[in-house]
C-alpha cells in the first residue's frame, strides 16, 4: 500500500485513455435542469454521455452538451427510403451512440432498418464543449491511478474526474496528507438494455484524490 508522504512525492505524467468499459456501458454526471425526454448521447471511445437530444419531431432534435446547455436544434437526415405510422410513432425514443470507428448509430424501438445521423460538425461541437473549464489535458496522474485506468472495473474517464473536480464536494484528505484533496460528487453508470431500447441507470459515488500543487491525481474510486 502507498503510503501518504509516498502520494505526495510521486510525479504526475500526462496521459490518454480510451475506455476499458464493456460493449454499451458508460458514465454520465447527468445536469439537473435537462428536459425531462432528454437521451443521452454516449461516446464508446471515451465511455462517457458527452451531450443529450430531445426529439422535436421525427429527424428533428434538440441538441444539449454535457453541462444541460442547449447548442443547437438540428434536422437528422433519415436514412430509410420507406417510414410507416408505427415508425415515426416509436421515432422519438431512440438514442444516439457514437461507435469507435466515428460511425453514429441511431437505436430506437422503430425497425431496425431505419437509422439516422448526428452531423459530424455536432459531435466535433459536443466533444469541444467538454473542454470549458479546467480541461481533461491538464490533469496528470501518478503511475498508481494511470495503471487502474486500464482495469474495465476501475475505469472511469479522465473527462468525469475532471468534472468532479470542478463541480464536486471539495474536503482536505488528512489521510494523504498536507496538500492533497479529495472531491465527491455522484455519478451513473449506463447500461443499454437492447430489450427495451433504453439505457438503465445505476448511481454511485465518485471520489477523486488530487494533489492540487500541480494537479496531479493520486487515487480514484466508485461506490454504491
Amino acid at each position: 500500500m502507498i503510503s501518504g508522504m509516498t502520494e505526495r512525492q510521486e510525479p504526475g505524467r500526462y496521459y490518454t485513455f480510451e475506455s476499458r468499459l464493456p460493449q454499451g456501458e458508460f458514465f454520465e454526471l447527468r445536469p439537473s435542469h435537462l428536459p425531462r425526454n432528454a437521451k443521452p448521447v454516449t461516446d464508446e471511445t471515451s465511455g462517457m454521455c458527452i451531450g443529450y437530444t430531445v426529439a422535436q419531431a421525427p429527424g428533428l432534435w434538440q441538441i444539449y452538451d454535457v453541462q444541460g446547455h442547449f447548442v443547437r436544434l438540428e434536422e437528422v437526415p433519415l436514412e430509410t427510403p420507406l417510414i410507416d405510422p408505427t415508425d415515426i410513432a416509436l421515432f422519438a425514443f431512440g438514442v444516439f451512440r457514437i461507435l469507435r470507428t466515428g460511425r453514429v448509430l441511431f437505436e430506437s424501438g422503430a425497425r431496425t432498418a431505419i437509422t439516422a445521423r448526428i452531423s459530424q460538425g455536432t459531435i466535433s461541437l459536443l466533444r469541444g464543449r467538454l473542454k470549458i473549464g479546467l480541461h481533461a489535458r491538464n490533469l496528470k496522474m501518478t503511475e498508481t491511478a494511470a495503471r487502474h485506468m486500464l482495469e474495465p472495473s476501475r475505469y472511469v474517464p479522465l473527462q468525469i474526474q475532471e468534472r468532479a473536480i470542478r463541480f464536486g464536494k471539495r474536503m482536505a484528505d488528512p489521510r494523504k496528507g498536507e496538500g492533497m484533496f479529495r472531491y465527491e460528487t455522484r455519478m451513473f453508470k449506463l447500461r443499454f438494455n437492447k430489450q427495451t431500447m433504453e439505457y438503465e441507470y445505476k448511481q454511485y459515488t465518485l471520489e477523486v484524490v488530487v494533489r492540487e500543487s500541480d494537479w496531479t491525481i493520486s487515487h480514484f474510486k466508485y461506490t454504491d
